[in-house]
């Protein structure tokens, strides 16, 4: 507290030169100081106006404080040599040492437009929103601010406070806790009597050097890493509309890990968390290679397909579409299949029955057609198999992508493959054809239907022999746009 006239008076005047926007730093509110020459020590003033100057000009950063927030005090604000529990943000960061996390709650706009006669529901929410998450944040020396309506921003020094962040987020959201040990919070106090249950999908990304984190002058966090942690929380929302999901970059993953051989945290060392690697991601031309963090127990299973997932992944990388890649893929299906709860869908008016068995046996079908180098009948069944999978809500979601995009490269392929060997069958339909079917294949063109039996008779002669040839040269022509990554955003 100011006790002295000349305190105050100093401090009012610091005030007016602030809120004329005259003066915006620490920094500059020091050397103001200076060039007066009050007679008096000036620091207790100084740090009084300080609290202004934050509340002003630091947005949702206003909370940092030393004491509270060492670790992201020290990643986040230049101290002044003067007055070291005081400073200026930094507005460009570079560090290895920052995270940030994106938050969408599903199901707040339903709600806000159910309870829009309910003024005290939609009070609660909101209190919520404000002050609950924060607290929650604040418990794992985070900040949380509320960006838009539904949206959550969460900013961390460390990977692991980051994740126990999140997941009491959505912990607290829950109705029934999601992870049930005490390590992770679920705490909804009074909430629970007029909240509903909400689904949270969050995107993490930070810990790397090269990735940039702008603070503007009025507080706002903008720059790469929010847009990687935007981007990643989009593609949750899009691979789990309807339940809660963690993506995180690799460098989040790899910083968790780090911190956790230091010192373990419980999320570490009880085993709460596992990590499927989902792959590359990539938006706006920068690919990034990003993990899901499995949490809740209806989850765990697919960890036991994780090893044939990264096989297809390398197969990609490597760009064997000759082979490899479709092997791989069905074999992670089968996988699929074999480790998640049974499928069993009953024929309906768009499609037959598909079963856990079926599914095995249509991939079994596909490989065998492969190898016996029937690549459009195989491609054909491949377009069976997404149709398929779509219909069974349960189906990895990330693996249904993989297999549709697949199936969209062999599809390609194959229209031309399709076209060489039918221009194949016209040069050496003399040789195809007996006698008695050539003048009919000729005349037939008129007629579509019988065009076409001829035509499939004529793809599966012997006379055309080198089709594994033709196909694989296919693959060598069409390499560029057989490249292959889960996209986020527009295209």
């Amino acid at each position: 507290m100011l006790s002295t006239v000349p305190e105050l008076k100093l401090f009012c005047h610091l005030s007016e030169k602030m809120t004329a926007r005259e003066i915006r730093t620490f920094s500059g509110l020091v050397e103001h100081v200076r060039s007066l020459n009050p007679g008096f020590d000036p620091g207790p003033t100084l740090l009084q106006a300080f609290q202004v100057l934050k509340e002003m000009n630091w947005g949702f950063l206003r909370e940092l404080s030393r004491s509270e927030f060492s670790k992201l005090w020290k990643e986040l604000v230049l101290p002044h040599p003067d007055y070291p529990t005081a400073g200026d943000l930094k507005r460009n960061i570079s560090i290895a040492n920052i995270y940030i996390a994106m938050l969408d709650i599903h199901g707040y706009t339903r709600f806000c437009q159910d309870s829009k006669s309910n003024l005290s529901r939609l009070r609660k929410l909101d209190e919520f929103l404000h002050d609950g998450i924060r607290k929650i944040a604040r418990a794992n020396s985070c900040l949380a601010n509320r960006e838009r309506g539904d949206e959550i921003v969460v900013l961390a020094a460390g990977a692991t406070d980051l994740l126990k962040t999140a997941l009491e987020i959505i912990n607290t959201f829950s109705k029934q806790a999601v992870i049930k040990d005490q390590a992770v919070g679920h705490n909804r106090s009074d909430y629970s009597i007029v909240l509903p249950e909400f689904k949270v999908t969050v995107g993490a990304a930070g810990g790397n050097l090269t990735t940039p984190l702008i603070i503007t002058e009025s507080g706002l966090v903008s720059g790469f890493l929010l847009n990687t942690a935007a981007r990643l929380q989009n593609l949750a929302n899009e691979l789990s509309p309807r339940e809660s999901k963690v993506m995180l970059t690799s460098a989040v993953y790899s910083s968790y890990l780090k911190e956790n051989k230091i010192v373990k945290s419980d999320l570490y060392s009880k085993n709460l968390l596992l990590f499927f690697n989902i792959g590359p991601v990539s938006f706006k031309g920068t690919k990034v290679n990003c993990y899901e963090a499995i949490y809740a127990a209806g989850e765990k299973h697919r960890m036991g397909y994780l090893e044939s997932v990264e096989r297809l992944y390398e197969s990609i990388r490597q760009e064997l579409w000759k082979g490899r890649v479709l092997e791989d893929l069905l074999e992670v299906v089968v996988q699929v299949c074999a480790k998640s709860p049974p499928v069993n869908l009953l024929a309906n008016g768009s499609g037959r029955a598909v079963t856990t068995a079926s599914l095995i046996q249509l991939c079994q079908r596909i490989g065998q057609l492969y190898r016996q180098e029937e690549f459009l009948a195989a491609v054909a069944g491949l377009g069976e198999l997404c149709a398929d999978l779509k219909r069974v809500a349960e189906f990895d979601k990330l693996v249904l992508r993989y297999v549709t995009q697949v199936h969209e490269k062999y599809t390609m392929v194959a229209e031309e493959y399709r076209r060489r060997l039918e221009e194949e069958i016209r040069q050496k339909a003399d040789v195809i054809f007996p006698p008695q079917y050539k003048q009919a294949y000729q005349s037939s063109q008129k007629y579509f239907e019988s065009y076409e039996k001829l035509k499939d008779y004529a793809l599966h002669s012997k006379q055309i022999a080198n089709r594994k040839g033709s196909w694989n040269s296919l693959m060598e022509e069409k390499k560029d746009a057989l490249s292959l990554e889960i996209y986020v955003g527009k295209q």
